[in-house]
Parts: C-alpha cells; sequence; structure tokens
C-alpha cells in the first residue's frame, strides 16, 4: 500500500466506515475522583504505556503497524510518539528543521508550525487508525521540546495556531490524548506552552475532547513542577531517566497534590539503555521501575531502548523480556479492582528497604486485600492486624510469569475479645529477583 492510497485523512476513514466500531472506547477521560483514567463509559483505564518517539517519522510503515500490533498484544494501552521530531532525540537535534517521515515529507511547510503539511500527516492519519483497530490509544507530542526550548520554531507566535489545527483535524479520533513538552524544563517558555494548549482545546470547540498532559525532563522532573494548577493540565506526567530508585517518592508526592490528579511516569531507564549511570538496565530494575510506579498510585510507561534509537536490527527487539514482564503486571492486577488500591507503607512492621531494593505495599480502600512488592530477596515482617478478618490467606506471585503458589494462612489478631497485633515474616522465595505478595481477609 503506497502513502497515496492511505492518505484519506481521519475524517474520511471514519465517513466510509460508518459501522465499524473502534476498539478504543475513547476519548480517555480523568475519573471524578482525580486519581484514575476512564474510558468514555466510566470504566477503569489502566495505563500501560510504551515509549515509540519516532513512530511517525523514522518507523517504516509495515514496522510501525507491526510494532502496534505486538504491543496491542502484550496487553499495553498507550504509545508515547512525537510529530516534529530529530533523529536520535535529546542531544543530537542539530538543525532548526524536523525530520521527514519514511515518505519525505516533514510536518510543517517550509518549518513554518502555522503552516501544517497535510501530507504528513495523513501518514499520522492511518497509524492513529492502525492504532485504534488494535485497542491502542496514542499520546502525541505536537513537537518534540527542542523546537521550543532551543531553537524556537514553536513559539508564541504559532503555536495557538498548530494546536488548533492539530485538535481540529483529530477531534473525532477516539484514541488520542496531547503531550505538550518533551524532554525539557518548561522554566522561560511557559507561555509557548499555554499558547499551545488553547489552541489545541480551541480546535476542539465547546466540548473538551482529548486530555492534555506536559513531558518534562529528567532526574527527575514533573509536569506539576510548572502547570499542575493550570486548567489545562489533565494528568501529570514524570521523567526520572536515570534515577530509578527515586521513582516511588517522585510518583507519590504528585499523587498527593491538590487538586488530586493522575500521575504517569512517563519515561524511566530504558531496558538495554546503555547511557545509565546506575545500569545496566536489565529486566529486575524494568521490573522495580513498574512496581513502584504501581506501588505509588501512578501509572507506567516502559520503554526499550530500540524504540528510539532504531540501531541495525532493531526490529528484531519487539520481545525483549522486560516488554512482557511489565505486561503481566498489568495482568496481575486486572484479575481484581485495582482502582481501588491505594499506597500503604505501614502494612510494613520492618523491612521495607531503601532506595533501590525498596519494598512497597498496597491495600484496597475496602480492606479486603493487599499488593506487597518485595523488590530483592530479603524478609519482611508485617502488620496483619490491619486486615479486619480473623485470618489472612497469603500467596505468591512471580512478577516475571505470574505464577501463583499458596503462601499459608495466618491469624490477625482481631475478633474473639483479642487485643494482640500479630507480626508475620514473609521471604522472597528462593531463586526468585524480587516477588509479590498477595494478602486476602480470611
Amino acid at each position: 500500500m503506497n502513502r497515496r492510497s492511505i492518505g484519506l485523512g481521519l475524517a474520511a476513514l471514519i465517513l466510509l466506515a460508518p459501522t465499524a466500531r473502534a476498539d478504543v472506547a475513547g476519548p480517555i477521560r480523568v475519573s471524578p475522583d482525580g486519581r484514575q483514567f476512564v474510558d468514555n463509559g466510566g470504566k477503569p483505564f489502566f495505563w500501560l504505556g510504551d515509549t515509540a518517539w519516532p513512530l511517525f517519522t523514522e518507523y517504516p510503515q509495515a514496522a510501525a503497524e507491526a510494532y502496534l500490533k505486538n504491543r496491542a498484544a502484550k496487553g499495553f494501552t498507550v504509545i508515547q510518539g512525537v510529530l516534529a521530531w530529530a533523529h536520535g532525540g535529546t542531544g543530537f537535534e542539530k538543525s532548526k528543521s524536523p525530520i521527514a517521515n519514511v515518505f519525505g515529507d516533514k510536518p510543517w511547510t517550509n518549518d513554518d508550525p502555522s503552516t501544517p503539511n497535510d501530507a504528513f500527516f495523513k501518514h499520522v492519519d492511518h497509524l492513529v487508525d492502525i492504532a485504534r483497530k488494535q485497542g491502542l490509544v496514542l499520546a502525541i507530542l505536537p513537537a518534540w521540546g527542542y523546537y521550543v526550548n532551543n531553537v524556537q520554531v514553536l513559539n508564541a507566535k504559532n503555536a495557538r495556531t498548530y494546536g488548533r489545527w492539530l485538535a481540529a483535524r483529530y477531534k473525532a479520533a477516539p484514541n488520542i490524548i496531547w503531550v505538550l513538552g518533551g524532554d525539557r524544563v518548561a522554566t522561560g517558555f511557559e507561555a509557548v506552552w499555554r499558547e499551545l494548549a488553547t489552541g489545541l482545546r480551541e480546535g476542539e470547540g465547546r466540548a473538551r475532547v482529548h486530555l492534555i498532559t506536559y513531558h518534562p525532563c529528567g532526574r527527575p522532573c514533573s509536569s506539576a513542577q510548572h502547570f499542575h494548577r493550570e486548567p489545562w493540565l489533565d494528568f501529570n506526567m514524570i521523567e526520572t531517566w536515570t534515577d530509578w530508585p527515586k521513582v516511588y517518592p517522585a510518583v507519590l508526592t504528585d499523587t498527593l497534590l491538590p487538586p488530586r490528579k493522575p500521575v504517569v511516569l512517563a519515561e524511566g531507564a530504558y531496558e538495554n539503555g546503555p547511557e545509565y549511570p546506575l545500569g545496566p538496565i536489565t529486566p529486575l530494575l524494568v521490573r522495580r521501575q513498574a512496581w513502584w510506579t504501581t506501588m505509588a498510585g501512578g501509572f507506567h510507561t516502559y520503554g526499550q531502548d530500540q524504540m528510539w534509537r532504531l540501531e541495525e536490527g532493531w526490529e528484531k527487539t519487539f520481545d525483549t523480556p522486560g516488554a512482557g514482564q511489565v505486561a503481566k503486571m498489568k495482568e496481575i492486577l486486572s484479575a481484581r479492582d485495582w482502582w481501588n488500591l491505594i499506597p500503604d507503607q505501614g502494612l510494613f512492621a520492618t523491612g521495607t528497604g531503601s532506595e533501590r531494593t525498596l519494598n512497597t505495599a498496597m491495600r484496597s480502600m475496602t480492606d479486603e486485600w493487599a499488593l506487597v512488592y518485595l523488590a530483592s530477596q530479603c524478609t519482611v515482617f508485617l502488620h496483619l492486624h490491619r486486615f479486619p478478618g480473623k485470618s489472612v490467606r497469603a500467596t505468591w506471585i512471580n512478577p516475571i510469569t505470574a505464577e501463583r503458589k499458596p503462601a499459608g494462612e495466618y491469624p490477625t489478631g482481631n475478633g474473639g475479645g483479642a487485643t494482640g497485633r500479630p507480626l508475620q515474616s514473609f521471604t522472597t522465595p528462593s531463586h526468585w529477583e524480587d516477588a509479590l505478595l498477595l494478602l486476602e481477609n480470611h
């Protein structure tokens, strides 16, 4: 299929298939309590993201389609990608002009954001539709932060026009979230990002259709530092980069900010990434980042080094271990009412560890169950009296495979006039690098 045969534009694609049902029940929204994402029917939406910054530019069309199908099959729900992008990303930008896509089309005519190039966006239309059919939401960055902060090609004079055009073109798409920023601190350029956000809202008309957020730089940084109270910012994004031991406190801090908004760890340390002082980034570290994010009350975006670096043979790296293992996290949590979980380090009497080997816990708001993540081979003591029943049933879950095995039943000290507060020790199963402990009121 050539570029022109797919270049109908999103609205035309929808009109030509009026009986087709989108697999994404979007647009995705924020829940009334501000803690979660929900679909357009109010059902909790599990954000499990992946990072494919060059998806719209450097991925050959066949590879892009294969990648989207691969991620959907694994259980991912959100893919992050950039429209105006420089090959190699931060630190490798060399020109004021964004790169062309694989068909030779650049996003802006004459490198002017106020005049988007329709030919470029016909390819975007196609990938948006492919993602929709796979049940995937695309978290799209209109431009990498370099084009604002460093070369000011996208500026306060044209950002609003560009945003208005984008929003109008994709207003009917149920599977889009807009992400401003792009690995940059907003300080000094807040006005540009506000203009872009204003344009995105204007292009949608009166209805507030798509969520908007901001992707910051790392070590760690958050959109909350610049825009938390601004009405256009629907949820917060965090980047930790190499400081992966800081994932839990960074996410937890943002979940507690008023007004409450969902929090996404949008960029941590990439699996197999070679540039991290705290590396190598093994599947174990990939799992730790994912579970720490979730245990802090946030949502996680995974990253695989080759999905943005695109070195020789990159298409063969779709199935690296970490991708499958973070998908197991979603599988494990989806078996229960994960949206009712809240962080609760108070379950630990001792043994929480720290930083690289931090152990974390969550419990349901009904106190019916809890989940403890042990980040290494260790022993912890837990307060079982926190459960209202007379006993607790424990189950070990392997974070790699989701395999379960019984871990015993233990008294809580509650009921029958008892006043004791028993502590129970649990030790990571032999030969496991890390472990999950499911505790159920019994």
